[in-house]
């Protein structure tokens, strides 16, 4: 058999062959699998525990960081302080059936190209809670006086943290019949789960595959995301190294609270931030980044395209007194950059988390132009790592290390945390 060298293969398949040499776990009723047994394959936890998922993961990502030379500046994946019941953000696609509506997990059939419900009795990667949200508000859908509610539904989403959680109702319509189902079936989760803070409703007619977005596939979004709260706090909270923030339910936010902590401390010692730095945030959403680290240095400013996440870093700035912080809203290319930023970058620390596709062309160019002294670049997509940081050097920078965070355990993805010095 003709093989193929390591430098060709994805983290996924490196991981995927690791996890091929391990035993099948023993699975409790329900876990990772369906009332009728069905078993759920979407990650790597209905398969093995996470000490043997973190050792596969582990010597997958030592091949693959060696692939693209990096493993002579790489650390070991940092754990996650829960392997298990981690995830703060989940969804459930509404699927339709005789016996009523079944919030179920999106698999997919290869043969066929269709998606089929997983209704998953206990996802392991999930906060408990999530469950037994999903499961009462089936309950209540599956009354026969609920019918007609119940076919309004797309999708069920939690978000929160593991004391709290917001719940996020994804209706094609959402007229003043519909406002009173709604309503009653926001008393029904409230009383069973006295953990929900906030209920909301998020209307997309067209029923997009998207399950907050009005988009349809290759459609751009034409029209403002509209957010109806039916129940409790406007917005979620967190708190990450003695910090509060508080955020917009349609603001991007961790699915890992439990290990924020030590990633932006491990941010921190990778910028080294001094009273003399100015700290430039780029992607900063709500000022997660900015705000652990304002106490650190001169003056923050952040950028991000999404205004609602602005605003919160913003009001986030105001609660925690760092008046030194500023916030804008825009995109970020070096055409923007270039009109926000003026001055020369000698004492500038810059921290990048852009979007799975990476940073636009001249971004990395620009910020090398204005001679940062150090940044910080969070890679969620590993697969452009290679790409990405190659521009750096070719800018006149350095790699000084490299911290992958096992930031979703279950899956075959990392976050890795790359410090780069001029």
């Amino acid at each position: 058999m003709l093989e193929i060298p390591l430098g060709e293969k994805s983290f996924a398949t490196l991981f995927a062959e690791e996890l091929s040499l391990l035993r099948q776990r023993a699975l409790p009723t329900g876990e990772c699998q369906t009332a009728r047994s069905k078993l759920c394959t979407l990650c790597a936890a209905h398969k093995v525990n996470y000490d043997d998922e973190y050792g596969a993961k582990n010597r997958a990502l030592q091949k693959f960081l060696s692939s693209i030379s990096l493993g002579n500046v790489a650390e070991l994946l940092i754990r996650s302080p829960l392997g298990r019941e981690y995830r703060s953000v989940s969804k459930r696609k509404a699927f339709r059936s005789p016996r009523g509506i079944r919030f179920g997990l999106i698999g997919f059939d290869d043969e066929h190209e269709m998606p089929f419900a997983l209704p998953v009795e206990k996802c392991v990667i999930e906060h408990e809670s999530h469950s037994a949200i999903h499961r009462d508000a089936e309950e209540f859908l599956s009354k026969r006086e609920n019918t007609d509610f119940a076919e309004c539904f797309n999708y069920i989403v939690v978000k929160g943290n593991y004391e709290e959680q917001t719940v996020i109702f994804n209706l094609n319509s959402f007229d003043a019949v519909v406002r009173r189902y709604a309503n009653a079936l926001s008393r029904f989760l409230t009383r069973r789960v006295p953990t929900i803070t906030g209920l909301f409703v998020f209307v997309d007619e067209g029923r997009s595959r998207y399950y907050l977005s009005h988009r349809s596939s290759g459609k751009k979004r034409e029209e403002k995301i509209e957010l109806l709260k039916i129940f409790g706090a406007s917005k979620i909270f967190l708190k990450v190294n003695g910090k509060k923030f508080l955020y917009h339910p349609l603001s991007f936010s961790q699915t890992n609270p439990a290990i924020l902590q030590q990633f932006v401390e491990t941010i921190s010692s990778l910028l080294r931030p001094s009273s003399k730095n100015h700290l430039l945030d780029l992607y900063c959403g709500y000022g997660l980044f900015s705000l652990c680290l304002a106490d650190k240095v001169k003056s923050v400013t952040g950028i991000e395209l999404a205004r609602e996440s602005v605003h919160d870093a913003e009001e986030n700035a105001k609660r925690q007194r760092s008046s030194h912080c500023r916030f804008v809203a825009g995109d970020i290319s070096a055409e923007s950059l270039e009109h926000i930023i003026r001055t020369n970058g000698t004492h500038t620390l810059a921290i990048l988390d852009p979007p799975r596709n990476g940073t636009r062309p001249g971004v990395i160019e620009f910020l090398a132009s204005k001679k940062v002294e150090r940044a910080v670049h969070i890679f969620c997509n590993i697969e452009i790592m290679e790409r990405e940081l190659e521009r750096w050097k070719n800018s006149g920078y350095r790699i000084a290390r490299v911290a992958p965070f096992d930031m979703f355990p279950g899956t075959d993805e990392v976050e890795i945390a790359v410090g780069l010095s001029r």
